[in-house]
């Protein structure tokens, strides 16, 4: 059984009975690289890995700016409460 999935630039065909991945070129043969199940695997850790050091990249940035955004918060509401214990 072969698995297919096909993008605007390149094509990936997984076939269960060889254990192989293959990627190729939009325009056929070109350029195609045929992996056997032990260099897939790798080969899909090393996109898993990728994939999550990005995501996790991006969401430490985001919680970066929601700290600083905290703090500015916290340092208004301290302002208010000693502006109303000296009143």
């Amino acid at each position: 059984m072969e698995i297919t999935k096909e993008l605007k630039n390149a094509t990936f065909i997984y076939n269960e009975e060889k254990k192989t991945f293959t990627i190729m070129e939009a325009d056929g043969f070109n350029g195609c690289i045929e992996l056997d199940k032990v260099y897939a695997f790798a080969f899909m850790r090393f996109v898993v890995r990728m994939a999550q050091r990005n995501w996790l990249r991006q969401n430490k940035n985001i919680k970066n700016n929601i700290d600083k955004e905290d703090e500015i918060v916290l340092e208004s509401d301290i302002e208010e409460d000693q502006m109303e214990f000296f009143k």
